[in-house]
């Protein structure tokens, strides 16, 4: 059995890797007041966060339509057996209820489609979306491939360190995060997805110490299956992390990746972080 898989662009996928992966990815949309971009199709990074400092309109997002999902698993299964959808946490966006909404109707067609909630965002999905890719092309079956899609959801941990949390409250998304406004006046917020939700995990008082931070706590979390390291407009320095962080690469070579824009929306310029998978000790 052939397993086509699918993720969104909140993966924050290099398009590199999602070719060599054969991984079909469907953008969400970024909207500047009228205008309407397919994230990382119409409008990618650093076109992104230069409109985003400088421009007057706050961006908003949306999620795919059901329309979309369906015409991708229609096109999927031409030549595919299954489809396994793997998406950003319902709890921060509709893209996994359209996917869910998509699969039951494309059922009556005969195609098969397992969505998958993998309450993550960012390369801790697009990490999970590589891993299940993997097994894919490797010959798993769908309920495989869905087995180590939740395995690696559970292990799947995405944090990061954000010059301010602005961005996260004025799109909506702040989640319990909430409890750091009003106490963060030159404190640089440590965030993470805890149960698909933002949470404020800690605290640094300076960026530096920040970054020495986060770089404990992937230390912490070793041993690692997979890990990236991300920003949004600070290249330079998320390559300096990587290279600190090299033995904690299962292969000594971290990924990188820049977040798209539709997660860099409501984490903002200046986020350095990481997605990383725990290593399965079962």
């Amino acid at each position: 059995m052939t397993v086509a898989v699918v993720t969104d662009s909140t993966s924050d996928l290099p398009k590199d890797l999602a070719q060599q992966y054969g991984i079909t990815v469907v953008p969400l949309h970024v909207h500047f007041g009228d205008d309407a971009y397919r994230d990382g199709v119409d409008i990618h990074g650093d076109q992104f966060y230069e409109r985003l400092q400088s421009g007057k309109v706050f961006p908003t997002t949306s999620a795919p339509s059901a329309g979309t999902f369906i015409e991708t698993y229609q096109q999927l299964a031409k030549d595919h057996d299954g489809i396994v959808s793997l998406h950003l946490s319902s709890k921060v966006s509709a893209t996994y209820s359209a996917a869910l909404q998509a699969a039951a109707e494309v059922k009556d067609e005969g195609i098969t489609v397992e969505t998958v909630d993998t309450l993550q965002a960012s390369m801790a999905l697009g990490l999970i979306a590589i891993g299940v890719a993997k097994a894919a092309a490797a010959g798993s079956s769908l309920a495989e491939v869905v087995e180590i899609a939740n395995s690696m959801s559970s292990r799947a941990r995405f944090t990061g360190l954000v010059e301010t949390l602005e961005y996260l409250q004025k799109g909506g998304r702040i989640g319990k995060a909430q409890a750091l406004l009003g106490s963060l006046l030159r404190i640089k917020p440590i965030l993470a997805l805890v149960d698909g939700e933002a949470h404020g995990i800690e605290r640094a008082r300076t960026r530096s110490r920040g970054i020495a931070r986060i770089k404990k706590i992937v230390a912490e979390a070793a041993p690692l299956e997979a890990l990236c390291v991300l920003y949004t407009t600070d290249l330079d320095l998320a390559e300096e992390i990587a290279s600190d962080l090299s033995e904690y690469a299962p292969d000594g070579k971290p990924l990188i990746a820049q977040l798209g824009p539709v997660v860099g929306t409501y984490l903002g310029p200046g986020m350095l972080g990481f997605g990383i998978i725990r290593a399965n000790q079962a």
